[in-house]
């Protein structure tokens, strides 16, 4: 049965995020050997119909005292990417994306693979003010470019918990990431391995969701993560995520 804010845990996976074993440097490659050692996710689903994505996809999560890291595996033949300008809507096109949840509000980011980035964060609107995300500059209702948007998502669905704003301008401060392809980019005439996606949220950068944990964690905390795929076929697109 699903909760006030519209979810339930039935069905939820979960995941034991370990520490990394040294230092990560972000250049895509997950070359280190924490992304070795790290669990990685079961191969993503597609979200319509629950069946395994057509294109290998797999994640895995660690984390350090100053970042939160995830990086994603991605079988593709040809890869393709075309937006260059920050905060384009990338998910018109083939990306990764990771969604951090909080209490009353929630961190979108999109990557595809020239290393073009989306942000987005979203305040649900009957926390706003009760949650003192208006006393917060960079949430100022005034001062931002900003979306009322409705509760549903791409697939239509009205969530319960009503409307949301999403400040569109929003950048997570320290935020790093980094891709690495695996063939050649937007060349139809060979065939690719695919490519990897590596990102570090820093800590400092997710105070907003927190709602009271430590910062870094304490073993035994959990937090909401949603690491999907988009990928655009010839018949549509779909969405994967594991």
């Amino acid at each position: 049965m699903a909760n006030q804010y519209g979810y339930s845990e039935d069905g939820l996976e979960h995941y034991t995020c370990m520490r990394a074993a040294g230092p990560i440097t972000v250049d895509g490659r997950l070359d280190e050997n924490s992304w070795r050692w790290a669990a990685r996710s079961r191969r993503f689903v597609d979200m319509v119909t629950g069946r395994p994505a057509s294109l290998e996809t797999r994640a895995a999560v660690l984390w350090d005292d100053e970042y939160l890291y995830v990086g994603f595996w991605l079988e593709e033949p040809h890869v393709w990417a075309t937006y260059t300008e920050r905060d384009s809507m990338i998910c018109n096109e083939n990306d990764v994306e990771v969604f951090i949840g909080g209490r009353d509000g929630y961190y979108e980011f999109e990557l595809n693979a020239l290393g073009t980035i989306m942000e987005r964060f979203y305040i649900w609107q009957d926390a706003y003010l009760s949650g003192g995300y208006g006393r917060i500059p960079e949430f100022d209702l005034l001062g931002t470019e900003l979306v009322d948007t409705l509760g549903g998502s791409w697939s239509g669905f009205h969530h319960p918990r009503g409307r949301r704003w999403a400040f569109r301008e929003w950048d997570m401060p320290g935020l790093k990431w980094a891709v690495h392809v695996d063939g050649s980019i937007n060349d139809p005439t060979d065939i690719d391995r695919g490519w990897t996606a590596e990102i570090a949220f820093p800590w400092r950068g997710l105070k907003h969701l927190a709602d009271g944990r430590s910062l870094p964690p304490r073993d035994g905390d959990v937090w909401r993560l949603d690491v999907s795929r988009f990928q655009w076929i010839q018949d549509g697109n779909h969405r994967t995520c594991p």
